[in-house]
């Protein structure tokens, strides 16, 4: 399989061209849209992107790749310009939280403090739950929208950024991700932005007998770039390979179209 240290251009096409998982809420701006005039602007964005990347070591957890993701699509372009990535802040030694980016738009003139997320959720009548159930799309959107994007506006946070002769103008989000579906999605709770993307899922006494491929986590944004060669499994090497683990799996098949998660019958309680 490709290795995350070589990120195809076609994962950060992906980056731009996806719909965002969650709604900006006013006055917030899309990131997104930042990075999509860009790379109109630019076709050979994400190549050029792609090579950055090759001199970096690949984080190991999706959300921290994400980030080099989009860091090295903002380095790259031609009017955005990185200030700071993970920005820590402290006051009289509490610990205030970070700001994901400070973005430069060459185009107005304004400081952009960035947010960044890449989620994956199962829906269920209780609730949207990621692959680790522990996470739900309702506590992160609270997270976003009560404490990491307000962060920037925090005075002690303004204090400190302008000791840096920084001032943000707003806040940006940018959010990526796929909701998987199956026969009952909750009611109430954050509502995703309408035109996510989507999949399915299925426990693992529900499978049909067929070969699938199974995907490797830096290719959930993008299952279906996975290596072509990879193995087919069948049905019941797949169950074993589920239940044993006690973890979700994502996986494709040929005659689907989008991709799926299969997980142990015990989930989301594993």
């Amino acid at each position: 399989m490709t290795t995350a240290s070589h990120t195809p251009a076609g994962l950060l096409r992906w980056l731009v061209e996806a719909p965002s998982l969650l709604p900006c809420p006013s006055p917030c701006r899309d990131a997104g849209e930042l990075l999509k005039r860009e790379y109109q602007l630019d076709p050979g964005l994400p190549e050029r992107a792609s090579l950055r990347l090759q001199a970096h070591t690949p984080a190991r957890r999706l959300g921290l790749m994400f980030e080099q993701w989009v860091s090295a699509m903002v380095d790259a372009s031609n009017n955005l310009e990185r200030i700071a990535s993970n920005l820590p802040f402290r006051h009289q030694g509490r610990t205030l939280g970070e700001l994901d980016l400070l973005v430069r738009d060459h185009l107005d003139g304004k400081l952009w403090h960035w947010e960044l997320a890449l989620k994956f959720y199962l829906g269920t009548e209780q609730a949207w739950f990621g692959p680790n159930s522990h996470d739900t799309l309702d506590r992160k959107a609270r997270h976003l929208f009560d404490q990491q994007l307000p962060r920037s506006s925090m005075p002690e946070v303004r204090t400190q950024l302008a000791e840096q002769g920084w001032q943000p103008d707003g806040t940006a989000l940018l959010s990526r991700g796929r909701l998987f579906y199956r026969q009952h999605t909750p009611t109430s709770g954050q509502q995703p932005h309408p035109g996510h993307e989507r999949g399915w899922w299925l426990p693992s006494d529900a499978l049909d007998d067929g070969e699938w491929s199974i995907v490797e986590r830096p290719y959930w944004p993008c299952p279906f770039m996975s290596d072509k060669s990879t193995t087919l499994i069948a049905t019941p090497t797949l169950i074993d390979y589920v239940e044993t683990r006690q973890r979700p799996l994502m996986v494709t098949q040929r005659h689907r179209d989008t991709p799926g998660f299969i997980v142990p019958v015990s989930w989301p309680n594993t």
